[in-house]
């Protein structure tokens, strides 16, 4: 593709180009921490955060995927809101029926409503 003299440079699953590989690959590992480190809004963490970090419950997945608030979430599919909240804050571990159920409701959201209509 071709418009106004530009070109359509290709780009890998991370958005690289193959220049923008050369480039990185001519730098030393300092060179690439020293960039990482300047970078203000992106600054590496520490292994201290690394370690406290944990992924998005799965709950919260679902739920933004279905552009639900955890009350309208809690009372279509007849989770406790107390339950949500401590699965979503990582207070709390669903039970592997729990998490059945919440696979059910993310690859048949309609099918898995207590509350039919809503």
């Amino acid at each position: 593709m071709n418009i106004d003299g530009t070109t359509t440079d290709s780009r890998d699953h991370l958005g690289m180009t193959p220049e923008n590989w050369k480039r990185h690959d001519a730098k030393t590992d300092d060179e690439i921490r020293a960039a990482a480190l300047a970078d203000p809004d992106n600054p590496p963490i520490s292994p201290k955060e690394l370690a406290r970090w944990r992924p998005p419950m799965l709950t919260k997945v679902i739920r933004n995927t279905l552009r639900m608030t955890r009350q309208t979430f809690s009372e279509i599919y007849g989770i406790p809101m107390g339950t949500l909240r401590a699965w979503e804050r990582h207070e709390a571990e669903p039970t592997p029926a729990e998490t059945a159920y919440l696979r059910l409701i993310e690859r048949e959201p309609e099918r898995a409503k207590l509350v039919p209509g809503k």
